[in-house]
């Protein structure tokens, strides 16, 4: 009985010396690697799942209050642009929804924007499962990652742009109404001045992933994302074609901020006859079977890679 329970004891101490022992304790996860991308997927068909999301539908409600509660839950500041924005369909309102992680006192604390917008066409029957549901399910998955990783010494802002599509045409003040606003006020404030790169994702989830060179881009931080996708071993899914693409990221260029469309432009069969970014882009066809958690895995893990690198830079 006695050595018994010496061996018990011992046995029992040295379960206590592994549980208290600080290099028994599991280290944070990098912050690539704290991204779930089975969870982007269940957020983008979440989203998806609530229907069209023009403003003011129910679908585009219930898309807001789904980010609400996310960035609630994960510790992020949020706030809201505001608007109401003249369009060929007369006065519509737009909500632009910001989720800012790691600000500091520091007045002059760099920032890196990622963002991507939740609305759809006003089309019946339009869910956007990629076009509008991946980056916004991205998005929502950045803040679940940004919520357990280590801080960044860079702020970090999560934007869901609102009103990024076209009531008619992009021509002109047609489209990138939530975008426009937003690049404006920062310039207007002086935040543009902090902000060291603005990424925009769009169509990020599609099963047959490209992300194209996008011409207009500065072409400085897209040589970041190469990096960071060579480091992860997905080079071959980024920038293999160039195009030039009108976008959420052009009113940031404008107002002098560095930015990168983070955007797969071929989106089903492609030629003649087809829509330009692929015969599933704006139609009814843009459905949850087009999406893709390893691509969803491919461009997040990605993108926060490269938020890392620019942030071991500051």
């Amino acid at each position: 009985m006695r050595r018994s329970s010496v061996v018990i004891f011992v046995a029992l101490a040295a379960a206590f010396l592994v549980v208290a022992s600080p290099r028994a304790v599991s280290a944070p996860l990098a912050l690539h690697d704290a991204f779930n991308a089975r969870q982007a997927f269940t957020y983008t068909s979440t989203v998806a799942g609530y229907g069209e999301r023009w403003p003011g539908s129910p679908g585009h409600q219930r898309t807001e209050a789904l980010i609400r509660r996310v960035l609630q839950r994960d510790g992020a500041t949020l706030t809201a642009d505001r608007f109401t924005a003249t369009t060929p369909r007369g006065p519509l309102p737009v909500d632009t929804l910001i989720g800012t992680f790691n600000a500091s006192a520091d007045p002059a604390q760099g920032i890196v924007i990622l963002a991507g917008h939740y609305d759809t066409l006003f089309t019946k029957g339009f869910i956007g499962a990629n076009d509008g549901g991946s980056s916004t399910g991205m998005l929502l998955a950045f803040a679940d990652a940004l919520a357990h990783a280590p801080k960044t010494r860079l702020q970090v802002r999560l934007v869901w742009t609102d009103l990024e599509e076209a009531i008619n045409a992009f021509t002109g003040d047609d489209g990138l109404y939530g975008s426009r606003h937003l690049a404006q006020k920062l310039a207007a404030d002086g935040t543009a001045r902090r902000v060291r790169a603005f990424f925009l994702l769009d169509m990020i989830g599609d099963a047959d992933l490209g992300v194209a060179r996008e011409t207009a881009s500065t072409r400085w931080l897209q040589d970041f994302i190469t990096k960071a996708a060579g480091d992860l071993g997905y080079g071959r899914f980024f920038f293999q074609y160039g195009v030039g693409i009108i976008d959420d990221h052009v009113p940031f260029l404008r107002a002098g901020i560095p930015a990168v469309d983070v955007v797969d432009a071929r989106y089903g069969a492609m030629g003649p006859g087809l829509d330009g970014m692929g015969a599933w882009h704006h139609s009814t066809a843009d459905t949850m079977d087009k999406v893709s958690a390893r691509s969803l895995e491919i461009v997040g893990r990605t993108m926060l890679r490269t938020v890392e690198l620019l942030d071991a830079k500051e």
